[in-house]
This record gives C-alpha cells, structure tokens and sequence, in this order.
C-alpha cells in the first residue's frame, strides 16, 4: 500500500469523523458531544488498564503452563489499538475501539485472526539452542506442538569447541 492510498485513507475517515461528529452535535448539541467524547476516553482508558490487566495474567498463566499464549498475544495488540481508537475523538472511533476493548467481541475477533492466520515464534531447546517453528491450526490448540510427532522440522545435531582459551 502506497504513500498516497494512505494519506487518502486517513484523510477520507478523517473527513467522515468529522462529518458524523457534526451530524450528532446537531442532533443533540455541542456541549453534550464534547461531553460524550471526554465520557468515551475516560471509559476507554478504565477498560484498558482492566481488561490489560486481565489479558497480561491469563498470558503469564499460559507462559507457565509451558502453552503459547497465541489468543492473549493477539488480544494484546486489539487492546492497545481499542486503546488507541478511544482516546482519539470520535463516535466512529469510539465504536471501533469498545469493540476490540469489550472482551467477548474482542476474543471473537481474536479467534478469527488466529484461524486465518499463521501464529511464528523461537522456542528455546534444551542445551541453550533456537529453534524457529510454525504453528497452524490443527486440532484443540494449535499453538502447542504434540511431543513425540515427526512434525517435518529437521534437527542437526553436532559439537561446539571454544578456541579461545581463557
């Protein structure tokens, strides 16, 4: 996507928020609009830092578990976006970020992404190694390789010698 398709895009939603904001302002005033969108960042801002809260447990919960936290990965970036989409004024924004902020919307969404998507990571091996694996969905968790499968990774094994002395 280039420069110019951008620069459209923002300055054409821009122009709808813009538009929309006017539109309700002369329905019910503008008092009560600037009113309604310092309420909606001041909400946005509470739902943050209580659902990142619950989203960063629930991460380091699966971390322990030795699960990949896919689902609070994704769930992580929708609420710092919804975070994002609140705080900027606007009622189009504003229905955007309670969206991805709200958790039962915001876990659906995260489902989708995951099911159309491919989740990378580094995994660590015993002995201090990297390796790099794919995961797909496949089966009940699919960001958990089952043990003992020949997944099509291919594992070198050999020796290190240090040539520096000490």
């Amino acid at each position: 996507m280039g420069f110019g398709r951008i620069f459209f895009f923002i300055f054409a939603f821009a122009l709808l928020e813009v538009l929309v904001l006017a539109k309700v302002a002369g329905l019910i005033g503008w008092p009560i609009t600037i009113i309604a969108t310092v309420v909606t960042a001041l909400l946005g801002s509470y739902l943050f830092r209580r659902q990142g809260l619950e989203t960063w447990v629930r991460l380091n919960q699966r971390m322990q578990q030795g699960d990949m936290p896919g689902q609070e990965m994704v769930e992580g970036i929708m609420l710092l976006l919804g975070g994002a989409l609140l705080i900027t004024p606007g009622f189009i924004t504003d229905a955007v970020g309670f969206a991805l902020l709200l958790p039962g919307s915001r876990r659906a969404m995260a489902r989708k992404v995951i099911e159309k998507g491919t989740l990378q990571g580094f995994t660590t091996m015993q002995g201090g190694g990297f390796t790099y694996s794919s995961y797909t969905r496949q089966g009940p968790n699919p960001f958990q390789q089952p043990r003992g499968r020949d997944d099509g990774n291919v594992t070198i094994e050999g020796e290190a010698h240090r040539t520096d002395e000490r």
